[in-house]
Parts: C-alpha cells; structure tokens; sequence
C-alpha cells in the first residue's frame, strides 16, 4: 500500500519511468545510449584565414611605410581595424579597414612616394582584405571548427594571383610613363586596376 500511495503522490515523468520523454529529451541511441547533441558551430574566423590576412596586411604596411612614412602610419590604422574586424566578426569593421588602406594610398599619392613599394602594397592590401572578408563569410556559415583549410589556401593563392597580374599592369604603366605622370595617377590607376580585377574574379 506504500508503494502504491507513493506512486499516486508523485509525478513521475515518462523520463523518469524508462519511457520516452514527451519534453524534447534526447533520445536512446541503439545499445541503450543517448545519442550525442548536434554540435552548434563556433562563430569565428577560422584561424588559417586571420593568420593569412593578418600577415598579408602587416606586409602591406611595411611596403606603405617605405613609400611613404605617412601612409605607412594610415595602414597600420587599416591593419589594427582589420584585426578587430577578425576578432570580433564584423564585415562592417572590415570594410571600413578596406577604406582605411584605401586612405593609405591616398596619403601616398600627396607624397613623391616611388611606385615600386606602391605596387607591392596595393596587391598584398587587397588580398588581406579579400582573405580576411571570405574568413568571415565562412565564419557566418560554417564555423571555425569546419574543414575549410583547401578553400581558405585555394581562395588566398587566387586573390594573391589576380591582384599580380593587376599590380604588373599598373607597375609596366609607370614604367611605360618614365616619370611623366604625377604620383597619385599612378596610385588611383594601381589600386583602382587591383580592386576591379579581385570583383571580377568574385
């Protein structure tokens, strides 16, 4: 009569009594174990693509600073922001890096700054922005711990690629000009020529 009375007096849920569980409860797997919980993606930048933008853009500050020490101080600027847009997932962060070097070149452009140095910084700005914007893209969609490390080298040796051939081009211009042309000419051309080719191969 106890056991009787004690079942009456309590709630036993169907968890609790061996039966299946009306709340949502994970389910017995076969062999009497409960099957794991779908694992929710961690939504960051996986690390392969921030090293990879981060690298690029310090190399393309140290390129800005040897054309010119004040656009040199302005992509430091775009580096800090573009390593904050990494961290924190932010592709408005991001594109305001991508102004920022955008800025750079600008501050170039008022200086007798050597195209040279122009060009290797515009080719390694924009592919730094490019890796760090496909890094967020992934991270929006698949999470860190995905395996994306082809598609992350795949996309960073492509942006690298057509940002080459555009910084040839430009550098064969400058070339071509012998001095003729103003500084900034050969910057806007140089950037402008990059930017264009890393949209047409989105």
């Amino acid at each position: 009569m106890s056991d009787a009375r004690a079942v009456e007096g309590d709630a036993v849920t169907p968890a609790a009594a061996g039966g299946p569980d009306a709340s949502g409860a994970a389910e017995a797997a076969p062999g009497g174990r409960e099957a794991p919980a779908a694992a929710v993606p961690t939504r960051a930048v996986p690390a392969l693509s921030t090293a990879t933008a981060v690298m690029l853009g310090a190399l393309a500050v140290a390129f800005l600073a040897a054309a010119s020490l004040a656009a040199g101080a302005v992509g430091l600027l775009a580096l800090a922001l573009l390593v904050a847009a990494l961290t924190v997932v932010s592709r408005r962060l991001c594109r305001l890096a991508g102004a920022t070097f955008a800025a750079a070149f600008l501050a170039a452009a008022a200086t007798p700054a050597t195209p040279a140095p122009l060009v290797g910084a515009a080719v390694l700005a924009v592919a730094a922005w490019d890796v760090a914007d496909h890094g967020l893209g992934l991270a929006a969609h698949v999470g860190r711990e995905a395996g994306t490390a082809r598609n992350e080298l795949v996309h960073a040796a492509a942006s690298l690629a057509v940002g080459t051939a555009g910084g040839a081009v430009a550098y064969g211009v400058s070339l071509v000009a012998d001095g003729g042309q103003p500084v900034s000419a050969l910057v806007f051309l140089l950037f402008g020529g990059v930017v264009i080719l890393a949209a047409l191969r989105e």
